[in-house]
């Protein structure tokens, strides 16, 4: 007697069913999307040796051939998905086709990847930046790939390209885009270049120019800044921020001042400097010529300074001010200086909800649970970093309120996430939940423990 026989899904196939699919799965895999996966699947080692050697192609074919769908999928099937052509797919496999940054968002995002794709070894912005080299976009003149001509000092005025402004904006956009999937530390030193590049034109530059120049200079700055903090060294990240400052000042650029406050206020927050952390958002907020946005993200850095010193009263009116600057803010408001570095913005719904998170954590952890499973549920799916921070501190939360074992899984999966993006700013977090497990030793604790020595 012939043993019985049954599909991935628990189903007993029909004697005359010649596939490993019954009908009901058949006709998911033929669906016009990617079927939802569970996490073990990014585990088999195929897939592991996948992801470890950094080639989208050898993904994606790990992806096709996995013994989870019943049966291989083919090329054309995937590419529906996708939105390309087989031939597409099939060149990416090969290796005779190279993807952008958007494209590696979007494959991650269709297959359900749980974090965001860093194998891209030119990343590009999109159809509108030219890659005029295939030099990598993160060596030195990383410019080539947005077809900047200033690899070099120029001599005089009328040697630099009135152009170059726009382009260096563009660039720092690209730049962005590749820190908030992989991280500051394959960053920092194309943005170092750049910005001495950047700082030899303004010197020679004069009239507009200079005074464009300046201005993107300032947010160079801030973004070297803000890589050397989530690099973990606090030193540089106040040199850049102190010039950020200095240039912003000269170029009379408002948004960009408040903006730099802004943050300043964050990293007296993280020292427990909470007297100077209040009175720095305040100033932001109270920088003339800011907009209602820029202003409703102060008063939430005001309220996080308040929870931290235990204030819930003074917390909670700041979050009631900053909803209300919100809604009074326009639709067709400036964009605030986030907005030219590719990540998500600070007004949109997952970043409002992350700030509140993280004042609930100091006052109220059982609501900040329910409010960063909210966040992470909103979150862009190709911003693995940010993933990465707020899953620790959901992971805090849990620890919090005494759910010990699913503080520890939601730190494992934290850690996952930090091992491909190396963010300071999350490891803090997760040492700070491996100290407060420490007198636990449940199974579970213990794995994410042993995991974090391991480090």
């Amino acid at each position: 007697m012939s043993s019985r026989r049954y599909c991935r899904c628990g189903t007993q196939l029909a004697a005359d069913n010649t596939t490993r699919l019954c009908g009901a799965c058949q006709a998911t895999r033929q669906r016009g999307s990617a079927p939802e996966v569970p996490a073990e699947f990014w585990q088999t080692d195929a897939m592991a040796a996948a992801l470890a050697s950094r080639d989208v192609g050898r993904v994606l074919r790990a992806y096709r051939c996995h013994p989870h769908h019943g049966q291989r999928l083919s090329q054309a099937l995937v590419a529906g998905w996708l939105h390309m052509s087989q031939a597409a797919v099939c060149r990416i496999e090969t290796g005779r086709r190279r993807v952008t940054i958007d494209e590696i968002a979007a494959i991650a995002r269709t297959v359900g990847m749980p974090v965001a794709i860093p194998w891209a070894t030119d990343p590009q912005a999109g159809e509108d930046v030219d890659p005029l080299s295939r030099r990598s976009l993160l060596g030195a003149g990383a410019g080539a790939v947005v077809g900047l001509n200033a690899t070099t000092a120029p001599a005089a005025a009328r040697e630099i390209d009135p152009e170059l402004a726009s382009h260096w904006m563009k660039l720092l956009s690209v730049l962005g885009r590749h820190d908030s999937i992989v991280g500051p530390h394959d960053v920092l030193g194309a943005v170092r270049h750049e910005l001495g590049l950047i700082a030899r034109h303004r010197q020679v530059a004069c009239g507009e120019l200079r005074a464009q120049l300046i201005g993107v200079e300032s947010r160079w700055a801030w973004f070297a800044s803000w890589l050397s903090h989530d690099s973990g060294d606090w030193h540089r990240r106040d040199v850049w921020g102190e010039r950020a400052m200095q240039l912003a000042r000269a170029a009379d650029d408002r948004e960009m001042v408040a903006w730099v406050l802004l943050w300043q206020s964050q990293w007296a927050a993280m020292r427990y400097d909470l007297p100077r952390a209040i009175a720095l958002a305040d100033a932001a907020r109270r920088t003339p010529g800011t907009t209602d946005k820029i202003r409703a993200v102060c008063t939430l850095r005001e309220a996080h300074g308040h929870a931290l010193a235990d204030d819930r009263a003074s917390c909670e009116r700041s979050l009631a001010e900053a909803h209300a600057r919100f809604e009074r803010a326009a639709p067709s408001a400036d964009a605030m200086p986030s907005d030219n570095l590719g990540r998500q913005d600070l007004d949109s719904p997952p970043c409002i909800l992350a700030y509140e998170a993280r004042c609930w954590l100091e006052l109220r952890p059982q609501r900040a649970i329910r409010t960063l499973e909210d966040v992470l549920r909103l979150w862009p799916s190709d911003r693995a970093r940010g993933r990465g921070i707020q899953q620790a501190r959901l992971a805090l939360a849990c620890e919090a309120t005494g759910e010990l074992d699913r503080a520890a899984a939601e730190g494992m999966t934290a850690l996952d996430i930090a091992r491909v993006t190396r963010s300071d700013i999350t490891m803090r977090e997760l040492k700070r939940l491996d100290r407060r497990l420490a007198a636990c030793d449940a199974p579970a604790t213990a794995d994410f423990r042993e995991a974090m020595r391991t480090l």
